[in-house]
């Protein structure tokens, strides 16, 4: 989980952080650093600020926004594999 930080909301006390987790988006299939979420609409605030729609949370992972990856400090290489054989293709 990445950690943001955050500004305060009207009505709440000021946190010093905001978790931010990734989750691909249905539309355009890509994992985005969400940081808020709506439980009316059931639609998610990404640190790009896109509105993600999640997808099926049993599908692998997808390339990560590189906005996202900007806003949350995430150097790492977007070419990301999931699961054992992608491990195994990672080390050889």
């Amino acid at each position: 989980m990445t950690i943001l930080p955050a500004s305060p909301r009207r009505g709440t006390a000021s946190r010093s952080a905001v978790r931010a987790h990734w989750l691909t988006c249905a539309l355009d299939g890509r994992d985005h650093a969400v940081v808020d979420h709506d439980p009316v609409s059931g639609a998610h605030l990404s640190a790009c600020a896109k509105t993600v729609w999640a997808s099926s949370l049993a599908s692998p992972p997808a390339a990560r926004c590189s906005d996202c990856r900007h806003s949350v400090g995430d150097t790492a290489d977007d070419d990301r594999r999931s699961g054992l054989l992608g491990r195994w293709l990672r080390s050889s």
